[in-house]
This record gives structure tokens, C-alpha cells and sequence, in this order.
């Protein structure tokens, strides 16, 4: 159920993470979307603008073309004539960009068309590239068939100012016949005058279009940027926040650290101290003393003291290894575990050999096997260590077995057991209890200690004068 429960608060923390890296993203991407947009539509527009500027040199060009023509069927003045021609050379280049573009996908012919036309230079390259992106698009169909629509009128005037001037040359051109060149020409310029109108209204209708869409796309994106911005923004405040509460508590608990630690250092100081005086008060002793088999008395006692302090300097060791290191889990064999730690504590009390008794059903598990060994060892040596040596015999029996959802170690001895007022505090740190001679207290602490680190639980039953247990179990 833990396992479970921290899986779901890294997956929270994870999704959380990546939500706000996701946000960021859509900013980022929602703000080059809207410079890309305002790119191509100032582009789209400025094309637009330089096609309707242009049309007006079209328009420009074909109506002084028609006058100057009219001019010269009325004066015969050859000046007017090559006025004329100058003048419908512009819609003439024109009509060599749209085919150039239609036909030929020829961009220098096209840009050559354009500057023909007296269009602006550095217009060209936009008004090439607005025609070959869009000239699928239905409106612009429209655009283009309204230019070959009065490029054919052009022709149309061009042809007519070639066959009067053929005319005109011939000396073979009657009064009526001029009547009708220049109602002709009339006619083809109220005609262009039309498709001219209706070229630029089209035109003007696409640069409307583009700015409502352009007005549209800018409100959306912008709409995306607030949202992503707000959430991102509010994701950023909770985790502030989150930082915030996790710092007041890492102070809190650094804290309640320094206290214990305090106390730690106390209580080592003097679980240290104590053997050494008494090392010191022997020593004294030896000194002032003649007789052997004293001195013998109180070597002994200098070493059940060393003894003492070595143990406890071991299970120091053993628990600050144990705090700062990890939990590394791998597969495991619990039955060569045990078998180490039962090697180890091999033990004779008097005279009378305490037998060890396995009942191993479970074997490989996926654990830390260092933490395992502490907890096995400080458990089977207790064992050991509080045997009753007024029992016909002293054992120890350890059992491994596998539940549906958990796998079970239990250690169990026929020893002195623990007083029941005792139980409940034997995994408190530094703990003696009343038959708690020779321990330092940090033994069953240490086991608590592993067992939580492991995501474990321990729990104890005894009888006073008769056994106790201690039973471990795991997850999974």
C-alpha cells in the first residue's frame, strides 16, 4: 500500500513537471505562432498594397495609352504615336509578369514583367511570391482571371492603335473609319475601366479578409498565451508555496535534529566515559594490589569493560552505516543470510550450547541485504545473549515463510522474555531495560529503524520467564 502510495506521488510530481513544461512550451509556441502570423500577414498585405498600387500604373498607362492614341488619329502627330506606344508598354509588362508566373514559373521574366509595368522595385520579389503561394486559392482565381480578362482588352487597344497607324501611314483612312477607331477605343478603356475597378476591389477585399483573420488568430493566440501564462504562473506561486512549507519543515525538522543529536552526543559521550572510568578506577586498583588471584579478579573485569565499549562502539558503527546508507534493493538469499548469522553467533552460556532451529519455506526476495543482516544479527544475538540457562535446553528458531502480499521472517527464542511493561519501548533508542545489562540500547533500535527504511513491519510477543518473538514482514 506505501509502495503504491509514493508510486502515485512521484507520477503527481512528475505530471506536475511536466504540465508546467508543457505551458511553457504553449507559450513559447503560441508567441513565435503569433510573429510567424503578423509576419506573413504584414507580408501578405504589403503584396496586396504593391498589386493595387501597381494597377493603378496599369490604369494609368492604358488610359494615357488611349488618349494619346486618339490624339494621333485626330493630328496624325507620330509623337503621339510613340507616346501611345510608351504608355501601353506598361499593362503590356504586366501581362508578361502573369503569364511568366501563370504559364512559365519564370521569376526573372516575371520580375522584369513587373518593372515594366512601373511597379516599385523592392515591391517585386513580395508581388512574385504572394502569386506563386496563392494563386490556388479561389479569390485569388478571381483576381487572375480579372487581369488575362483585361490583359485581352489591352491587346485588344494595342492591335487597334497598329492597324490605325497602318492606316494612318497608307493616307487611305476616311473620316468614318476614324469615327470608329476612336469609339473603339473608347469602348476597350470603359471596358478596362471596369475590369481595373473590379481587380482592385478584389484586391481590397483580400486585405480585409486577411485582417479580420489576422485580428481573430491574434485574439486566440493572445487568449492562449493569458491562460498558459495564468497557469503557469499559478503552478509556479503553488510551488513556491510547496517550497515554502518544505523549507519550514526542513527547519523544523533540522530542528528536532540538533535537539536529538544533542541528546545522541550526551548519551554517547557517556556510554563511552563510563567504561573508561571504570578501566581507570582498575588500573588504581592493580596498582595497590599484591594478591594474583585479585589482580586476576580485576583483569576480568577490565575486560568484560572493553568488552563492553567495543560492543558498543560496533553497533555505533553499524548505525550510522545503516542512516546513510540507502535502501538498495536486489535478490537475495534469505537462507544464506541467516546462515551467515547464525554462524556468527554460535554460542556456549555455561556450559550449555544454545541450538539454532531453521524453518526456511521462503528463500529469494528482493531486499536490502545489509539492512537484512542488521536486523537478523541484532535479533538472533539478543536471542543469544538472554538465553535462560536454567532451561533443560536454550534455542533459537528463525522461520521464513510468504503470505499473499507480504514475506514473513520470525525470530523466536525460549529465553528470559521481555517484562510487558518493556515491550513498548524496547525500539525506543538508548532504551535498558531492568535485565539489560550488557547492550547499549541502540541494538533494537537500529532493527526498527531498518525494518521502516524497508517499508516494514516488526512487532514483539513475550512471556515473561518463557519465549519471545519478533516477526518481520515486507512487502511483496
Amino acid at each position: 500500500m506505501t509502495q503504491k502510495l509514493n508510486y502515485l506521488i512521484a507520477w503527481f510530481k512528475l505530471l506536475k513537471r511536466k504540465t508546467s513544461l508543457i505551458l511553457l512550451v504553449i507559450i513559447l509556441a503560441a508567441s513565435a505562432a503569433m510573429i510567424v502570423t503578423n509576419y506573413y500577414t504584414i507580408k501578405i498585405a504589403s503584396a496586396a498594397r504593391a498589386y493595387i498600387n501597381g494597377e493603378s500604373q496599369y490604369s494609368k498607362g492604358q488610359k494615357d495609352a488611349s488618349a494619346y492614341l486618339i490624339k494621333y488619329i485626330y493630328l496624325e502627330n507620330d509623337t503621339d504615336y510613340k507616346a501611345f506606344q510608351q504608355n501601353i508598354s506598361i499593362p503590356l509588362g504586366d501581362q508578361i509578369a502573369r503569364i511568366a508566373l501563370s504559364n512559365k514559373h519564370n521569376t526573372a521574366e516575371a520580375t522584369g514583367g513587373f518593372l515594366q509595368g512601373k511597379n516599385y522595385p523592392k515591391d517585386v520579389a513580395n508581388m512574385v511570391w504572394l502569386f506563386t503561394t496563392f494563386k490556388q486559392l479561389p479569390i485569388f482565381k478571381k483576381v487572375i482571371a480579372t487581369w488575362t480578362d483585361g490583359d485581352e482588352l489591352v491587346n485588344k487597344l494595342y492591335l487597334t492603335g497598329i492597324l490605325a497607324r497602318q492606316k494612318m501611314l497608307s493616307q487611305k483612312i476616311s473620316p468614318a473609319e476614324k469615327q470608329s477607331f476612336i469609339l473603339s477605343i473608347n469602348n476597350l478603356s470603359q471596358q478596362l475601366t471596369v475590369k481595373e475597378e473590379d481587380f482592385s476591389n478584389t484586391l481590397g477585399i483580400i486585405s480585409s479578409n486577411v485582417n479580420v483573420y489576422l485580428f481573430i488568430a491574434d485574439i486566440a493566440v493572445i487568449l492562449v498565451i493569458i491562460i498558459s501564462s495564468y497557469s503557469y504562473a499559478g503552478i509556479m506561486i503553488r510551488n513556491l508555496r510547496e517550497s515554502r512549507k518544505k523549507i519550514i519543515e526542513q527547519n523544523f525538522n533540522l530542528q528536532s535534529i540538533n535537539a536529538g543529536l544533542d541528546k545522541f552526543v550526551f548519551n554517547i559521550t557517556h556510554d563511552l566515559r563510563s567504561p573508561l572510568v571504570s578501566l581507570i578506577g582498575l588500573i588504581s586498583l592493580i596498582d595497590d594490589e599484591t594478591d594474583m588471584a585479585q589482580i586476576k579478579a580485576y583483569t576480568l573485569l577490565m575486560k568484560d569493560s572493553l568488552e563492553k565499549q567495543d560492543l558498543f562502539i560496533n553497533e555505533m558503527l553499524t548505525f550510522i552505516q545503516s542512516k546513510h546508507t540507502g535502501l538498495i534493493k536486489k535478490e537475495c538469499s534469505l537462507n544464506m543470510i541467516i546462515e551467515n548469522v547464525l554462524t556468527q553467533n554460535h554460542y556456549v552460556k555455561e556450559g550449555k550450547e544454545v541450538h539454532f532451529y531453521k524453518e526456511l519455506l521462503l528463500d529469494q526476495i528482493e531486499s536490502d541485504s545489509l539492512k537484512l543482516q542488521v536486523i537478523l544479527n541484532n535479533l538472533v544475538s539478543n536471542a543469544v545473549k538472554y538465553s535462560d540457562t536454567k532451561k533443560d535446553e536454550q534455542w533459537v528458531k528463525v522461520k521464513t515463510y510468504r503470505t499473499d502480499s507480504e514475506a514473513i521472517i520470525e525470530i523466536e527464542d525460549n529465553g528470559l522474555g521481555i517484562r510487558k511493561n518493556d515491550q513498548e519501548r524496547i525500539f525506543d533508542k538508548f532504551y535498558l531495560s531492568g535485565i539489560n545489562k550488557k547492550s547499549s540500547g541502540l541494538g533494537l533500535y537500529l532493527v526498527k529503524d531498518a525494518v521502516k527504511q524497508m517499508n516494514g513491519r516488526i512487532q514483539v510477543k513475550s512471556e515473561e520467564g518463557l519465549y519471545s518473538r519478533f516477526t518481520i514482514s515486507f512487502p511483496g
